[in-house]
């Protein structure tokens, strides 16, 4: 059976499930003492270390 899911449900769904993915990637690069490469608005490479998390 299939259930429709309302449009803005969905939505927060799918915000929480990239929160949760976000902080993931943060705990397994502390973990690791590495850096997390990411761009800004403008789309300029930043490398972060761990630390700065």
């Amino acid at each position: 059976m299939i259930k429709l899911v309302k449009r803005e449900d969905l939505s927060a769904k799918i915000q929480v499930a990239l929160d949760k993915a976000i902080e993931q990637v943060k705990a397994e690069t502390k973990a690791k003492n590495s850096f997390l490469v990411i761009a800004d608005e403008k789309g300029n490479i930043k490398k972060i270390p761990a630390k700065d998390l």
